[in-house]
């Protein structure tokens, strides 16, 4: 026992020095030293971490007493220095704080799919910060020899790099980064254009489809022309937004300039960093909101930066043109938001999402305040909408305020699957929708939604044939697909292997190939998974001579079984068919039966069901889409 003791006393005094010889050991260091051939043998005494390929240099470490050794003697080895690198980054506006419009605060809005145009002097088409869609010059004279809509001025690159420059680590970075560029140069190299190059820039606006026109442009006069085509791009749809001018005159009521002054417009006001007004900016009450237009970096064609001695394609300038933009990006976001409501209600929701300056409510300087992103909206009801593959969902948000709605199509009201919301599944194409509700006040309103679907575009679907929804539906659950021509072929029969595994996919069985209980679906068969599933699980049986036949065109009396045994709707025995082909001894009738009284399926008259008829790949998409989702389709 006295020596075990005697060890492990032995063993805590050897602890004890080993603790203290630690905390007095040397720090390694890791250096980078340059090699050749004099110092190659010496570098075997340090530790090597890594040589590198391409250059003579290597990563050693080094205990500090041999980094003192190194560092006193540099003929042996040459120390490198080593630099930190940071990753490059956009540089973002301080005035973006103002409009809560920093990228942290708006994500994951961008403006993506958004259609800007700016109508100036065009923009710097090679500026490595802007990406240009396309564009259009509607000047007599003076348009570009090489792209037609390239800026020589310099106004019109400096509005578009406020909205739109790229999220690129280099540069500056827009408020709404990725929105749909258009430059439409409707001002001279002089800054300055007339009334039928503006309008020509206007329509072509309209004819594509811009949704947001950033028109950074004034004029004394009340031009009646310009104006009638403003007012229509408006009623088209458009939302326009516009400088108020940089005339101000505190003494003056109104010196808000044309075309901020129209109603069809939004007027915009400048104001400083520190949220005042800014003594240039013009004022009155067609001012609508403010935004920051006091030194505002941003993009500028590099060949006409000379003033601020960079040259490096970035100037800050100041002004209501300067605003503008800031609005229009605002506009933008909110837009890739709600993409599918009113340029009226866009409108409205600037309004009221605005932050209040000076004077409670609107005021003649800075309208109804600076324009605000706000991520939650409470002060107004909309309608919003999300489009996805064949699917609409719609849904009005701030429903207290309201005391009654309808969506309507065609002249008919949708129904709706809960309060306010609706679901709607449509073939590829645009679908124009009114929505009527009464305010709380009284007030009845109309709203106008346009939504469009890109698919299913199938070369044989559209919108007018009744089982279109139906399709549309199964291709949004990913269950049923068209051909590689492009075609749905709704008229084919389908078959029994196809039926089943459109159901398995449906009912999310194991659709793996593999080897089947029928002597006719071997493992190869591209439904074999669903199959066998199907059987397991007491969906199907076969036939009697142990065969499926996976290639036969599939019955409605066979359609109807496969969905009752797979969905198992309830149904009364005492409530009989009323068809007169067919009778309760047979095997299919009690299916039937099921069916027809859930509103899954209807007879092909009101005597007739024809259950030995084959289906084609739209019928079966209708009882398939019915029966999973009965609320929307019965």
């Amino acid at each position: 026992m006295k020596y075990i003791v005697s060890i492990a006393i032995s063993s805590v005094l050897l602890l004890s020095s080993l603790n203290t010889y630690e905390a007095k050991a040397e720090s390694t260091h890791h250096v980078v030293v340059k090699i050749d051939e004099k110092n190659k043998e010496l570098l075997k005494k340090y530790k090597i971490l890594h040589s590198f390929d391409t250059i003579p240099v290597a990563e050693i470490e080094v205990s500090t007493s041999q980094l003192r050794e190194l560092q006193s003697d540099s003929s042996v080895f040459e120390i490198l220095p080593e630099y930190t690198y940071e990753i490059s980054s956009d540089t973002i506006s301080p005035s973006y704080k103002q409009l809560k419009a920093l990228p942290s605060q708006v994500t994951p809005y961008t403006g993506k799919g958004v259609k800007v145009g700016i109508l100036d002097t065009g923009i710097d088409t090679e500026h490595s910060d802007l990406l240009v869609r396309g564009g259009y010059c509607s000047l007599s004279s003076d348009c570009g020899t090489g792209v037609a809509y390239d800026d020589d001025n310099g106004h019109g690159t400096h509005v578009a790099g406020t909205i739109a420059a790229l999220k690129n680590n280099s540069g500056i970075q827009g408020i709404a980064p990725n929105v749909e560029l258009y430059a439409i140069k409707s001002l001279h190299q002089n800054g300055a254009g007339e009334t039928f190059e503006l309008i020509k820039g206007v329509e072509w606006a309209m004819a594509n489809d811009i949704d947001i026109l950033n028109l950074s442009v004034e004029t004394d006069f009340d031009d009646r022309f310009f104006k009638e085509a403003l007012d229509k791009a408006y009623a088209s749809g458009m939302v326009i937004v516009a400088a108020s001018g940089n005339d101000g005159d505190s003494k003056l009521t109104d010196t808000v300039r044309y075309p901020a002054k129209y109603d069809s417009v939004i007027g915009v006001s400048a104001i400083t960093s520190s949220n005042t007004g800014w003594d240039r900016s013009t004022r009155g009450p067609s001012v609508e909101v403010s935004a920051p237009g006091v030194s505002i970096l941003s993009t500028y064609p590099r060949n006409l930066d000379l003033e601020d001695g960079t040259q490096n394609g970035y100037f800050s300038q100041s002004g209501t043109s300067m605003a503008a933009p800031h609005v229009t990006g605002v506009l933008a976001l909110y837009k890739e938001r709600f993409p599918n409501i009113s340029n009226v209600k866009l409108r409205q929701l600037l309004q009221v999402t605005a932050t209040d300056l000076g004077a409670t409510g609107r005021d003649e300087v800075f309208g109804y305040g600076v324009a605000t992103y706000e991520p939650v909206i409470t002060e107004i009801p909309f309608l919003d909408s999300t489009v996805s593959n064949g699917q609409i969902m719609l849904s009005l948000q701030n429903k207290d305020a309201v005391s009654s709605w309808k969506l309507i199509e065609n002249g008919e009201p949708l129904k709706e699957v809960a309060s306010a919301k609706w679901e709607l599944y449509r073939p590829a194409g645009t679908y124009s929708f009114n929505f009527t509700y009464v305010m709380k006040n009284g007030d009845a309103m109309t709203e106008k939604v346009n939504v469009i679907l890109k698919n299913p575009a199938f070369t044989d679907l559209n919108k007018s044939q009744w089982f279109a929804s139906h399709v549309s539906y199964l291709y949004f659950k990913e269950q049923m697909n068209g051909y590689k021509d492009g075609s749905f072929k709704p008229s084919n029969q389908i078959t029994r292997a196809e039926a089943v595994a459109l159901l398995g996919r449906a009912m999310n069985l194991n659709g793996e190939e593999r080897v089947t209980s029928f002597k006719d679906v071997g493992s190869g068969n591209f439904a074999s998974g669903y199959i066998q599933s199907a059987f397991e699980k007491g969906i199907l049986s076969g036939f009697p001579d142990g065969s499926f036949k996976p290639s036969q065109a599939v019955t409605r009396a066979e359609m109807a079984i496969l969905i009752q045994n797979a969905f198992l709707f309830p149904s009364d025995p005492n409530k009989l068919l009323s068809f007169t082909d067919m009778n309760t001894g047979m095997a299919s009738y009690e299916a039937i039966q099921a069916l027809v009284q859930q509103g899954i399926t209807r007879g092909v008259s009101t005597t007739q069901f024809q259950p030995h008829a084959e289906m084609t790949r739209s019928t079966y998409s209708v009882f398939l889409a019915r029966a999973q989702n009965p609320k929307i389709f019965k």
